[in-house]
């Protein structure tokens, strides 16, 4: 059950070959996880009001989707995937779309894949490959990495978008490009990014860029993301760094983390990691009508996840997690959790318990 980075595929959306499935009809298959948690938060807001509520996902996302391919020939075949996801706490639709997660076409081979749609970046996908506590399943509600706001994967999607992936031996690379739809030029609005891969033995490395320009035209977001793993025995060292800059306002973020995975029994896997954040420049909130400026800042979390697996298809885990902020990062921290951010809070602490279950099919 020793999950490494060369999950990275399976947070791209791309369920294990090994996972059970329902064949709707020769060449389609039919998956899904469903994943749901209690959640116990305090100082949600930095005004020390606790929070408890019953969120979807967990340690992943819910989600169903559709797959299939179809031989053409000559060692190449056509491909789709349409994956929804879905609030397992209110049965709401996510990402305001019917299959918000993933929806594209495409062509693969010998040289490679080809698919147009709505895709996971490059960035998306070696990200979550180095993060210790989301091996194997991608993104989990509190994960430390959103302590400035979700804000270090270039919304892990792009629209309208055409992606070229392929695996040379150890070397995995993905080439990404989003088209901006703007009239009148060919920039504003692109997405434009890339990764490689390297897995060799118990060693993996990768590192990923990706940009994005406004649609109009005045402000170019700039991600990156390097990482390492090492597998030894039952455990898994991991090892990152992410960074974010915003053209406009010269806004900088950066992370960086460090933890160990463990596999203690068959059915028992433990992990832990440490992470950092910063932030400096003119540093603005998210989600207020008149961005107020909040300016540098930093934050130190911890995290722990125990995961116990019932069976092949399902889980039951158990995650604590506490952010500590000071500075701006207060105001970034509380306005994504709280939606506001804290007014004249120097520093606040964040501690959270959660306890879910996860079944896939």
């Amino acid at each position: 059950m020793r999950k490494t980075a060369s999950s990275w595929l399976l947070a791209a959306g791309l369920l294990s070959a090994a996972a059970p499935s329902a064949h709707a009809e020769p060449g389609v298959t039919l998956y899904g996880i469903v994943s749901s948690a209690v959640r116990y938060t305090s100082n949600l807001d930095g005004h020390h009001n606790d929070q408890a509520a019953l969120v979807s996902g967990g340690l992943v996302g819910s989600r169903f989707g559709l797959k299939g391919d179809e031989d053409l020939g000559g060692g190449n075949r056509a491909l789709f995937q349409f994956e929804a996801g879905i609030g397992s706490d209110d049965g709401r639709a996510s990402y305001n779309a019917l299959f918000g997660r993933q929806a594209f076409v495409g062509l693969s081979g010998a040289w490679g894949s080809l698919t147009v749609g709505r895709q996971y970046n490059a960035l998306n996908n070696i990200g979550w490959a180095f993060d210790p506590l989301a091996q194997g399943w991608g993104n989990f509600w509190s994960d430390p990495l959103y302590i400035g706001g979700d804000i270090f994967f270039q919304d892990y999607r792009i629209d309208n978008s055409v992606v070229y992936k392929r695996a040379i031996g150890p070397l995995t690379v993905q080439l990404d490009y989003g088209v901006g739809e703007q009239r009148g030029s060919l920039a504003r609005g692109t997405t434009l990014g890339g990764g490689v891969m390297y897995q060799q033995g118990a060693l993996a490395l990768g590192a990923a860029y990706d940009q994005r320009k406004s649609d109009d035209g005045g402000n170019t977001v700039r991600n990156y993301s390097v990482g390492g793993s090492y597998a030894f025995g039952k455990a898994t060292a991991y090892l990152g760094h992410m960074g974010r800059r915003e053209s406009a306002g010269d806004a900088r973020f950066n992370i960086a983390f460090a933890g160990l995975g463990y596999q203690l029994t068959p059915a028992l896997h433990l992990s832990g990691a440490y992470y950092r954040y910063w932030q400096g420049g003119n540093v603005t909130t998210q989600f207020q009508d008149v961005p107020a400026l909040l300016g540098s800042g930093n934050a130190d979390s911890i995290a722990v996840v125990a995961d116990y697996a019932l069976s092949r298809r399902t889980s039951v885990y158990v995650e604590a997690d506490a952010v500590h902020a000071r500075g701006g990062a207060v105001g970034r921290e509380t306005e994504y959790w709280a939606g506001t951010p804290a007014a004249g809070v120097d520093s606040s602490t964040r501690v959270g318990v959660m306890l879910g279950m996860r079944h896939q099919f």
